[in-house]
């Protein structure tokens, strides 16, 4: 296959570089595009927090209770998991700007059935149409702005597209808090919509055209990785969910046992193909590839374990309000905001290894004050905190993930893509759902096994129980950057050193 960098910048002039130097900013056609992508990536990660903030609204409406109404946000995230394996195929069948058109179509599909659900399973069968088309738009992003900046920009681009996702996150339950104040539960998915459509007509506009059919890879789609993946995945993530969410223990653990057999499986299957694999752990025989992998994951523990526990620290524990909660949240995306746009000359200058670890080990001190402070009495000193958060955790993922990209070859990036993707989901995912499970068990020793769901939620005032509890999540929490520190080691240093161990 040619060089599809070369293709890319060839096909409208929108991506051409020039031999760019490191830390150089990107020009207006790169910017148009990065931030085009970035719109739908803020669409997927929209689609997972503004709904966190109506779950007790949805039990209300549909007279269920929250171990149903729950499936709502889990479905989502199981179908992106299982989805996100098929978008480096599905790249080189039909191209990133077509695919990426088709997925915008089935999100907001997913999201138009979402608002107009009458049911319970309705609602939940079109999350999961929601998270098939969510699933390729991170994947799609990585795999063109990867190929359209070069290796010398990589870090200077993801870098600066992180902002509005990192973003995002952030103001998704301050969205959610607005939309059901002063609409109803059904904006939380027609709110989506015309964002959604802004994002298919620019990117028609600034996306590079497709190469020809006969110029893309004709690989095959890995029918048996398909049977084995996806169901792997939804096992292990049902397991924990049943597990956080107070489930049947033993559909937890022969969901979870089924996942990690169908996992071995797939494994095996993948290293012993003679064609491409739907998720290629070959690429993972590389040091620097595995390694940025492991670093993705630890990042997407970090931040989406984080921001499952924080806004019900502030409201269980401080007693603050929905909009109130969402609105102490933001430090965390200003602190990321305020460095991101210098991690490309960071990394320059001091290579991925010291990024990474010192944002690392930065994020992880910072988290110190959520285990001792009261948010009640230490308000300030915890914004403080989260804004020191921000910092660390906006100089990891970038880097991690320009290193991943620069130890391929361009023929693997879309495969490669899917690979870093969904190891942040699933870090996100596995992250979530062990700091609930840490949680809910300090709740129940410290309030006693009704304190672990109704008193914690309608006594908000029984602070040193509750600062106890959350404390002990938030020392798992800690537990995620420091071992992401211990991934930093494995990075690639300066450029120079590099350049002298090579010679």
């Amino acid at each position: 296959m040619e060089d599809t960098a070369a293709k890319v910048a060839q096909g409208d002039g929108s991506a051409r570089t020039d031999s760019p130097s490191p830390g150089t900013p990107p020009g207006p056609g790169l910017f148009a595009l990065g931030s085009t992508l970035a719109l739908g990536a803020v669409l997927a990660l929209l689609s997972t927090t503004i709904v966190s903030v109506g779950m007790g609204t949805l039990a209300s409406v549909f007279s269920v209770p929250l171990s149903t109404v729950q499936w709502v946000g889990t479905a989502y995230l199981l179908a992106l998991a299982v989805a996100i394996p098929v978008a480096g195929w599905a790249m080189d069948r039909f191209g990133e700007r077509t695919l990426w058109q088709i997925a915008l179509v089935v999100y907001l599909l997913g999201c138009v059935l979402a608002a107009v659900a009458t049911t319970p399973g309705l609602l939940i069968g079109s999350r999961v149409v929601q998270g098939i088309g969510a699933a390729m738009f991170e994947p799609i992003m990585l795999t063109v702005l990867a190929r359209a900046a070069g290796p010398k920009r990589a870090t200077t681009v993801l870098s600066l597209i992180q902002i509005p996702i990192t973003l995002a996150p952030v103001f998704g339950p301050m969205v959610g808090g607005v939309l059901l104040d002063n609409l109803d539960w059904r904006w939380l998915f027609w709110f989506n919509v015309p964002l959604g459509l802004l994002c298919m007509v620019l990117a028609q506009r600034v996306m590079p055209a497709d190469p020809p059919r006969s110029q893309r890879p004709s690989s095959r789609l890995d029918l048996t990785g398909v049977a084995l993946l996806p169901a792997a995945l939804a096992g292990l993530l049902l397991g924990l969910s049943q597990l956080s969410g107070g489930g049947d223990g033993t559909v937890a653990v022969v969901s979870f046992a089924a996942g990690a057999v169908l996992t071995a499986l797939y494994v095996w299957h993948a290293l012993r193909t003679s064609g491409v694999p739907l998720i290629d752990v070959r690429l993972f025989r590389r040091g620097r590839f595995a390694a940025a992998a492991l670093g993705a994951f630890l990042f997407g523990g970090s931040v989406y374990g984080a921001m499952f526990l924080l806004p019900l620290f502030f409201q269980q524990a401080g007693g603050f309000g929905d909009w109130t909660s969402g609105l102490l949240l933001a430090p965390q995306g200003v602190g990321t905001v305020l460095i991101l746009p210098l991690v490309g000359r960071l990394v320059a200058r001091f290579g991925p290894r010291t990024v990474v670890l010192g944002g690392m080990l930065l994020s992880a001190v910072a988290t110190v004050g959520y285990t001792m402070l009261d948010p009640r009495d230490d308000t300030a000193l915890l914004v403080v905190c989260l804004l020191v958060r921000g910092i660390g955790l906006g100089t990891t993922l970038a880097p991690a993930l320009s290193t991943g990209f620069g130890s391929i070859t361009p023929e693997e990036t879309g495969r490669a893509s899917s690979a870093l993707i969904a190891s942040i989901q699933l870090g996100g995912s596995v992250g979530t759902a062990l700091l609930a499970i840490v949680l809910q068990q300090q709740l129940r020793t410290r309030l006693g096994a009704s304190g672990a769901t109704a008193s914690a939620a309608t006594s908000p005032h029984l602070t040193g129980p509750l600062v106890d509890a959350f404390g002990a999540a938030f020392w798992v929490a800690i537990g995620l950057c420091l071992l992401g520190a211990v991934v930093a080691f494995f990075l690639p240093g300066p450029a120079r050193d590099e350049e002298s161990a090579t010679a």
